[in-house]
């Protein structure tokens, strides 16, 4: 028997449901290639759909076969940004300026460096670049697309009824060149993201809880509403608001039928700190400088998430360890030494996608270098001669303590460094005889919280003491217990 499912069913909406979301219904999911109905077969080792029992009798399906179920799971890892870019559509933006004001934007990609043969220059192969533009204020010039530059922002002018950037020049060239279009804003778009940089897209897609939205509109809400913000902004009206329970009957109104989704999942970067974690915008951070990516599915599923190179062919598909329903599970990597790195966080059996750029600069605009918990995470310990820094993620990760250690100087000498509010798991493990043990837990967001505790701890014989970082790692510290 195949143990391959179909990746996910239509709701009687036509909502796109993966099978580790879908209820025991029968009769209310559709296949998304024939259209015929689903059985959610949901057990305690495997969940995955099924045609019903009897209707592949009478249709063919390409759901039916494994072949069929990897070509279609293998193309849901495509991200809508790699679609997008293949057919040559500009991704449109809307974002408000530090002065309140609204602006309508555009990216393409620049170059990148492994799109460039090693015999061949790019400053000669851009100086034979042409570009004309259509609709957009500020044509960028053919310097924009070198591969230091992380992308390529184009002003749209918001009262162009379409855009249009064509680029000719060297066939080494080929992951730019071509002609670039987007239509102009309608009654009825739909931007996702944050309240300076929100996303077009297409009006089937559901909104997350938390995510800024703005609708066009041309009729916008005449009665003052407290949870939205309404723009004039060239011939139309946007409304702005954060996705909210409150905002679901108003979504529903002016969005044409568009709902907040249930399910879907959160991907935050945590290191580097000060980052906006909900922005696709470039992070832009040293070269081979730490990053740490955190993905929280809802709290009653737990999905595999995956790491997708953009191209999908460029890196090979990375799984993520799972770690219960609802709860975050850790993705880490680094800024790349040149050009930019994009990968993609998928849910798999969903076209839900979430773009992580990642982009070297020694000027970081999203980095306080004064400020070491922006930068690492770890634990801080110091004896009579040396201070050690302990990381869940490179480097050293344990420490042992000297005979005759002072515990009572854990006070000043033991210190979390990272982001605020990460959940840390204590354990002290305990020799035998110790009049406390075997092990002790706690679970805290501040090491200081415990430190008390913890320096009892070690009096009562605690030879390990084990932080662990909520699915990202762990770090140990061993005590000397009757050591001489």
């Amino acid at each position: 028997m195949s143990k391959l499912s179909i990746p996910f069913g239509l709701d009687p909406e036509g909502t796109k449901t993966p099978i580790e979301e879908a209820q025991r219904k029968s009769d209310y999911y559709r296949c998304p290639e024939c259209g015929e109905f689903l059985t959610p077969r949901i057990g305690t080792q495997r969940q995955y759909f099924a045609h019903k029992q009897g209707v592949l009798e009478d249709i063919s399906c390409s759901l039916s076969s494994d072949e069929g179920v990897e070509k279609m799971i293998e193309d849901l890892r495509t991200s809508d940004i790699e679609e997008g870019e293949r057919e040559r559509s500009i991704r449109t933006y809307l974002g408000q300026r530090h002065d309140g004001g609204i602006e309508l934007f555009g990216i393409v990609p620049s170059l990148d460096w492994d799109q460039i043969q090693e015999d061949e220059d790019v400053d000669t192969l851009l100086e034979n670049v042409e570009i004309e533009a259509t609709g957009i204020t500020h044509p960028p010039v053919p310097s924009n697309f070198h591969p230091s530059e992380a992308e390529v922002t184009l002003d749209l002018d918001p009262t162009a009824d379409s855009y249009e950037l064509q680029i000719s020049g060297p066939d080494a060239l080929g992951s730019i060149t071509g002609t670039w279009t987007t239509s102009g804003l309608q009654h009825g778009d739909l931007f996702v993201g944050d309240e300076t940089r929100a996303q077009r897209y297409n009006s089937d897609h559901q909104v997350r809880k938390d995510m800024w939205v703005y609708l066009v509109s041309k009729n916008p809400p005449k009665s003052e509403v407290s949870f939205v913000d309404v723009y004039d902004f060239a011939d139309v009206s946007l409304v702005g608001f954060r996705a909210s329970e409150k905002t679901e009957p108003f979504l529903d109104r002016y969005g044409g039928g568009l709902s907040t989704e249930n399910y879907g999942f959160d991907a935050d970067v945590v290191l580097p700190a000060h980052t906006n974690p909900t922005v696709e915008a470039p992070l832009y951070a040293p070269p081979e400088e730490p990053v740490l990516v955190g993905v929280t599915p809802s709290e009653e599923v737990d999905p595999i998430f995956e790491v997708v190179s953009i191209p999908k062919d460029a890196n090979e598909t990375v799984e993520i360890d799972r770690t219960g329903a609802g709860n975050p599970r850790y993705y880490t990597t680094e800024i790349p030494s040149d050009g930019s790195r994009r990968v993609s966080i998928h849910q798999r059996n969903s076209d839900r996608h979430r773009l992580i750029h990642l982009h070297p600069s020694e000027e970081s605009t999203f980095i306080d270098a004064t400020e070491p918990e922006s930068r690492r995470i770890g634990i801080e310990i110091q004896d009579e001669e040396h201070r050690d820094f302990l990381s869940p993620i490179e480097g050293p990760s344990s420490k042992r303590m000297p005979v005759g250690f002072n515990p009572h100087l854990l006070h000043t000498n033991l210190e979390y460094v990272g982001p605020e509010d990460l959940e840390l798991e204590v354990i002290a493990t305990f020799a035998e005889g110790a009049s406390l043990g075997p092990t002790i837990s706690r679970d805290v967001t501040a090491i200081s919280d415990i430190i008390s505790e913890v320096i009892h701890w070690v009096e009562s014989g605690c030879n390990e003491l084990e932080i662990r970082f909520n699915g990202i790692g762990a770090v140990s510290i061993c005590f000397p217990q009757g050591e001489q």
